[in-house]
C-alpha cells in the first residue's frame, strides 16, 4: 500500500475476524490501538483550536510563548496513526482490503482535504 487510507474499523474487524487466529489476534490488536489513538487525537485537535498553536508559559514575573504541547503529541500520534493503518492493510490479503476505506465518513480526512484545499489556494495566488 502506498499511502495511508481512512479506515472503515467495522469492516477491518469483520475481515480480519475470518483470518487465521495469529493474524486476527495482531489485526484487532492494532484496531483497538487505531481507535484509542483516533480519539486522541481528537481531543489534541480541540486542546489545538480552543487554546491555538502558540501558549503563554507563566515564567515567575513574565511569560514567555511557546507551542502548544499539544501540537507535538499531535503530530507524533498522526504518524504511529499512518503507521498503524499501514500495518492493518498489510496483515490483510489485498483482495479483501480493496472496499475498507471510508473516506466520506472519516473526520480525521476531511480535516486533512480542507487543509490540502487551502494549501492549494494560497500557493495558486
Amino acid at each position: 500500500m502506498a499511502k495511508s487510507k481512512a479506515i472503515n474499523f467495522k469492516a477491518v474487524k469483520s475481515v480480519l475476524n475470518e483470518m487465521p487466529e495469529d493474524k486476527s489476534m495482531l489485526g484487532l490488536a492494532l484496531v483497538k490501538e487505531l481507535e484509542f489513538m483516533k480519539t486522541t487525537m481528537s481531543k489534541l485537535r480541540k486542546e489545538i483550536t480552543k487554546n491555538g498553536v502558540v501558549t503563554q508559559m507563566d515564567q515567575g514575573k513574565y511569560f514567555i510563548d511557546r507551542a502548544n504541547p499539544a501540537i507535538t503529541q499531535y503530530n507524533s500520534m498522526i504518524k504511529n496513526y499512518n503507521s498503524t493503518i499501514k500495518q492493518i492493510y498489510e496483515l490483510i490479503p489485498k483482495e479483501l482490503s480493496d472496499n475498507l476505506d471510508d473516506f466520506d465518513n472519516d473526520e480525521l480526512w476531511h480535516i486533512l482535504k480542507n487543509i490540502m484545499s487551502g494549501l492549494k489556494k494560497i500557493l495558486i495566488k
